[in-house]
């Protein structure tokens, strides 16, 4: 246990990132555009804002470490010995049973059930570089929360 952690990827690593990235991303647009039920699209839709969001993200990382080779580095705070005393150990951690409790006005949760407009909900989470996404639920003012079982272990 413990031990250095794990290399961070290198820049041409993120670069292949971002191709495969845009490659998916332009695949789900041809998909969006040929898709004629509602589910196809809103599937498609929830991958293509994926796929967007990892691609942001990864520029985003391309971008601090190009600003980390060019700008000075300070120097003196820490010594060698007490930098790796400081830096964090690579573990892992699970991710489940995501529980977000919604709130609707009385008048719309206990009326107009029948009416009622239905949303689909799914999060993204972002850790360092990784974007994780959970499954799709559909919901509308009868629901009261909206639960994402998926299990990430990150």
């Amino acid at each position: 246990m413990g031990g250095d952690p794990p290399p961070e990827p290198k820049g041409s690593d993120i670069q292949e990132k971002i191709n495969f990235e845009t490659r998916m991303q332009e695949g789900i647009c041809k998909l969006l555009v040929a898709s004629t039920q509602r589910d196809q699209v809103l599937h498609a839709a929830k991958n293509l804002i994926t796929c967007s969001t990892r691609i942001h993200h990864y520029r985003a990382e391309l971008q601090r470490r190009a600003d980390e080779q060019t700008l000075p580095k300070v120097t003196g705070r820490l010594s060698d010995t007490e930098i790796k005393q400081h830096s964090a150990c690579s573990g892992k951690l699970a991710i489940s049973d995501i529980r977000i409790p919604l709130m609707w006005k009385d008048s719309d949760h206990f009326n107009n059930r029948s009416k009622s407009p239905r949303f689909a909900v799914f999060c993204l989470m972002k850790i360092h570089t990784q974007i994780f996404d959970t499954e799709m639920v559909i919901v509308d003012k009868t629901v009261t929360d909206i639960c994402f079982e998926n299990l990430m272990i990150l």
